[in-house]
């Protein structure tokens, strides 16, 4: 403010209000067609694993619960039949979408799975308002945007990690942008309905998830909360609830609220509408803990040298988080065999990949329990920097055979990452219709690839009626 109490216009851009003019003014017009074309790829992901993720006792749990519970008018849950409150859809449509652990992945600077914090809530709220599909590609772009924009701004340190971690806490900001497009919300409202994300949004909570007890949370990455929160935020401040406009920036900003001990705001806004995260999006083609995809990879790879020979022993050397976090007993539940990786080492070498999704079959396989137990995982200190300082998943494999012979690969780029040279839309088109065709049928799930290739032309409500059994 200047001496009359004005306030200045001559202010320092703020994170908040930078990211609150390009989300108020960037529309489907604004984007290059290959983000458009990516933008698809990401929606169908995130449809795929929410449609699949539906039928996981967790999922059934929460439909139940927020189906009797849940406000306002009801809208559609893809996947079933069901018809639920508007908030209630974007909490359920998120946790969904990661409950196969199967949905997209972040890598560069800030790891996430946000398309589940973006695609559902977004879906959810455009149908209650009846938005075309090009609104909803623009605000599933923005929402990626603005997500992983903050997320690297963020980000811990590898010391703080360690002790703390969590995705969904800055992933609300994904589900708020996401909203706050699809409502054409000015950018002074759209600065509130930052500040009601962020405080709102929940706890990181990862770390208590991977080193916790057994059995294990339902909740992985409380993404469901977190989209909940992104629409709420947008739906106040759209009837006049103020939220704090500077939400970002400052010693008590959001990074500090959010557990971390370090803050960048300079990657929060830096490239916006010239350089396209969302395009650095990688898509997974194992139903598991990205960490595991790697060790996956080689053990793929060494196949053809293993070919019918009974295993011996499996040595598994990799990064930290690999090796302390995903190693423990036979699981009990698909959610605990996500994060075991001596059983999808295990289910890989016993020809059930984890590439068709996981069943509650294979825990009971008794030749997957005997792989598994062969399996073992050991910490290489020099794999620690590549992850945490490029993102990458170093893995080194030595298979020993029953003949006393040993094969052995290494991996560091999982397959599916845009890194490894991404996921083409054939590869896409068959992860959809794999786990959505038991779901819908083969006819309704290839006329929802249909809409989506050409969602310009449909309603959401029509992209969401494809989706509905």
């Amino acid at each position: 403010m200047d001496d009359a109490g004005t306030i200045s216009t001559n202010a320092p851009p703020t994170t908040a209000g930078t990211l609150a003019g390009w989300i108020a003014g960037t529309g489907y017009a604004d984007l290059p067609a290959d983000v458009v074309a990516y933008a698809r790829l990401c929606i169908l992901d995130s449809l795929a694993c929410m449609i699949g993720g539906m039928r996981l006792e967790p999922s059934r749990v929460l439909l139940d619960v927020l189906g009797g519970t849940a406000a306002g008018a009801p809208v559609s849950v893809p996947g079933t039949a069901a018809r639920i409150g508007l908030l209630g859809a974007a909490y359920l449509g998120a946790q969904a979408a990661n409950a196969l652990d199967f949905d997209d992945s972040f890598r560069s600077g800030a790891p996430s799975h946000p398309g589940a914090t973006v695609v559902p809530p977004g879906l959810a709220l455009a149908e209650a308002r009846d938005a075309g599909g090009a609104a909803f590609l623009a605000a599933v772009v923005v929402g990626y945007e603005v997500s992983l924009r903050i997320g690297r701004a963020v980000q811990p340190s590898p010391a703080r990690k360690a002790a703390v971690m969590g995705f969904s806490p800055w992933q609300s900001f994904g589900a708020a942008a996401a909203a706050a497009s699809l409502l054409a919300l000015p950018a002074e409202v759209v600065r509130s309905v930052l500040g009601l994300a962020g405080a709102q949004a929940p706890v990181p909570s990862v770390r208590k998830f991977v080193d916790g007890v057994r059995p294990y949370s339902w909740i992985k990455n409380a993404y469901g909360i977190a989209a909940e929160a992104g629409v709420l935020s947008a739906l106040l401040a759209e009837r006049g609830f103020l939220g704090n406009r500077e939400i970002f920036d400052g010693p008590n900003g959001f990074w500090v609220m959010c557990g971390s001990d370090q803050y960048r705001p300079e990657l929060a806004t830096e490239g916006l509408g010239g350089r396209w995260l969302i395009l650095d999006v990688g898509f997974k083609p194992y139903a598991c803990c990205r960490w595991t995809h790697t060790m996956i990879d080689a053990l793929r790879a060494l196949a053809p040298a293993i070919g019918d020979r009974p295993v011996a022993r499996v040595d598994v050397y990799g990064f930290r988080e690999l090796t302390r976090s995903l190693a423990g007993d036979p699981p009990d539940s698909i959610i605990e065999a996500q994060f075991n990786a001596p059983w999808v080492a295990a289910l890989e070498l016993a020809g059930r990949s984890a590439e068709r999704g996981l069943a509650d079959a294979d825990l009971a396989d008794p030749r997957v329990l005997d792989l598994a137990r062969k399996v073992h995982l050991h910490h290489d200190e020099a794999m620690d920097g590549p992850y945490f300082e490029k993102g990458t998943l170093p893995v080194r494999v030595a298979v020993t055979l029953a003949d006393g012979s040993t094969v052995a690969g290494e991996a560091d780029k999982p397959s599916g990452s845009v890194e490894a040279g991404g996921f083409s839309e054939a590869a896409m088109t068959r992860k959809f219709l794999q786990v959505v065709g038991p779901v819908l049928g083969e006819e309704r799930a290839r006329r929802a690839l249909s809409i989506v290739a050409t969602l310009e032309g449909h309603s959401a409500r029509e992209l969401v009626a494809s989706l509905v059994p």
